[in-house]
């Protein structure tokens, strides 16, 4: 990657050029020395273990039998499915694992908006109306950020010595701001962030699917090991496999809910926790919640038939989203423009209990009313 950059002419010294320089200084966080010490890597290591364990059981004590069946028999159909769904399911299982492991969750540009230098330190500025607008780059015309401290000044990390985008947090164990950051992993060694909660979100689909299978299917086994003769070394790797198994379904039956209900909401573990739905000094309060097709779409990606399989994650650079009151301005304003009637929005009840709701049409109400005001006296922040 290194080429000798010789002189036309003259004695002039030679240098070193090299031919991709974006490669060279592509900070790949999955990488980084700082996370990968022995603490930190024995819970993956724990993670591996266990999937290696319930495999090897499966495959060789449960499988294996039924696929030295006669061809004909029950036994070896039973076994082909059964092994067809499996192992199917395991190699999504590890593609999603090893994704969400060496994948970069995002982190802050060293752009120079982000930076100590900008001259803009208070998020919101008032405005000409005498209302408050979210800070905007210099010559800009989209808002930065619209979290911000109690004080009113933008959010900065003096770890990273940078201000930090809307949904930003600072991750200790890897010492780096990640964008949108869920929470710190530690079975993958890595956080959850804008890159990487879909294959995360993957990663606990495919497991759930995987250790439950292993139940149901094993249980055959299982029965036959205990009520047949056997041998005691394949009698305790049967029962030892499927109490992982077990205890496996268990854990993820209760965590996977969980995150499905957070991404329907648009919410991560970390925002869910410090009950971000709070106000943010405007009358309106934050609120990401776009509807659930929407929502599913920034942790899945863009297109529908790939959000099961490990490719396409969301589109965007992780700094700006989308705000409920934005998107229904925005369609407070096109249902003006193809001249439907648009006080349904501010008129159809709400059952969702959610306070942003009722801050989203409070800021659509000057526009439905023939305002032309921006939400908030707030420009609009790019998805």
């Amino acid at each position: 990657i290194w080429a000798r950059d010789l002189p036309a002419s003259g004695p002039r010294p030679r240098r070193l050029v090299p031919l991709f320089p974006r490669v060279l200084h592509l900070k790949v966080m999955a990488f980084s020395g700082k996370r990968w010490t022995c603490a930190n890597v024995l819970p993956m290591a724990f993670v591996v273990w266990v999937i290696s364990a319930v495999w090897s059981s499966y495959t060789f004590l449960h499988l294996k039998p039924l696929l030295q069946s006669p061809r004909d028999s029950d036994d070896f159909h039973r076994g082909i499915w059964q092994a067809v769904a499996v192992q199917t399911l395991a190699a999504l299982l590890i593609v999603c694992f090893l994704r969400a492991v060496f994948t970069d969750p995002g982190s802050v540009p060293d752009s120079p908006e982000w930076g100590r230098k900008e001259t803009q330190t208070r998020m919101r500025v008032p405005s000409a109306a005498g209302e408050e607008q979210p800070l905007t780059p210099p010559g800009g015309s989209k808002a930065l950020t619209y979290e911000c401290k109690q004080s009113g000044e933008r959010r900065f990390c003096k770890w990273c010595d940078k201000f930090k985008p809307d949904r930003c947090h600072h991750c200790r164990v890897c010492r780096s701001c990640v964008l949108r950051m869920d929470h710190h992993c530690p079975w993958i060694v890595n956080c959850v962030g804008f890159r990487n909660h879909k294959f995360f979100f993957l990663l606990l689909v495919y497991s759930l699917l995987t250790s439950s299978t292993i139940v149901v299917t094993m249980m055959e086994s299982i029965s036959k090991a205990v009520t047949e003769e056997c041998t005691p070394i394949v009698r305790f790797l049967l029962v030892f496999g499927m109490t992982l198994a077990v205890i496996m379904t268990m854990l993820l039956s209760m965590f996977f809910p969980l995150h499905v209900w957070l991404m329907s909401k648009a919410t991560t573990t970390i925002e869910f926790c410090e009950k971000r739905y709070r106000s943010n000094g405007l009358s309106a309060q934050v609120s990401y919640d776009l509807g659930l097709y929407w929502n599913v779409k920034s942790v899945l990606g863009p297109h529908p038939f790939l959000w099961l399989l490990p490719i396409s994650p969301p589109e965007g650079s992780g700094l700006y989203f989308e705000r409920a009151e934005e998107r229904v301005a925005k369609l407070v304003k096109d249902a003006k423009f193809n001249g439907t009637p648009a006080a349904g929005l501010l008129s159809a009840p709400d059952h969702s209990g959610k306070p942003a709701a009722d801050a989203a049409r409070m800021a659509a109400a000057p526009l439905i009313n023939g305002g032309n005001e921006e939400v908030g006296g707030a420009h609009a922040s790019p998805a």
